[in-house]
């Protein structure tokens, strides 16, 4: 068997909501994002630590089930250690670039290792639907409103 080269995806987009800094970054929190992600369903193998550095959640889509660790929550952003067992690992950051009024811009920076050949799969479409899925959050933020 040929072992599988790792293949790391590292991608920002940056996109506004329209809503202040405070507001903003608690929509990317795995309960706030429950309020507009449609799918996003995360479970909490410890239901009273829901937030802060070391809260854990899982999530699943399709057939992956994912892991997730908040690693940092500042005023101005949160980063997410993750793993989708079998298929990747990384990290997801959510930062305030700028806030002015009512709306917020956030960056949105996903870096990612494929662990197989389904990872290296996954990551290739994701590349390619990167753009424009962040955008769709905006919209979709927006509309939960």
């Amino acid at each position: 068997m040929i072992p599988v080269m790792p293949i790391t995806l590292h991608r920002s987009a940056e996109i506004t909501v329209v809503v202040p800094r405070e507001k903003a970054i608690a929509l990317f929190t795995a309960g706030g994002e429950r309020r507009w992600a449609d799918g996003w369903d995360p479970h909490y193998p410890q239901p009273d630590r829901r937030d802060g550095p070391g809260a854990v959640f899982s999530t699943a889509h399709a057939s992956h089930q994912t892991t997730w660790i908040m690693v940092d929550h500042r005023p101005d952003g949160l980063r997410y250690a993750r793993v989708t067992h079998g298929i990747t690992a990384g990290t997801v950051a959510v930062d305030a670039v700028a806030s002015h009024h009512d709306a917020t811009r956030v960056r949105v920076t996903y870096d990612l290792t494929a662990l197989s050949t389904a990872g290296e799969t996954w990551l290739a479409a994701f590349d390619d639907a990167y753009d424009t899925e962040i955008a769709s959050w905006a919209t979709d933020i927006a509309a939960a409103s």
